[in-house]
């Protein structure tokens, strides 16, 4: 899947979602710098949300959400 598929996505089959920063509840991590105003939340066919930023085409999963209590759901 391109980028462009995976936003265009169900946000709770194959898509993603924003999380803005401020929404996050756990640590973030110091090497994680100011700029990163929102973090993307991936879903793998509804499965647990894989939490993290974008730099160009690489994803870096920070945090694995379990428990669903990273963020509001909603």
């Amino acid at each position: 899947m391109t980028w462009r598929d995976i936003w265009a996505a169900d946000r709770h089959g194959l898509g993603a979602e924003k999380i803005a920063r401020e929404s996050i509840r756990a640590p973030i991590p110091n090497h994680i710098t100011e700029d990163v105003d929102f973090f993307i939340a991936l879903r793998f066919s509804g499965k647990v949300p894989m939490v993290g930023y974008r730099i160009r085409d690489v994803f870096h999963v920070i945090w694995l959400d379990p428990k669903f209590d990273l963020y509001e759901h909603g």
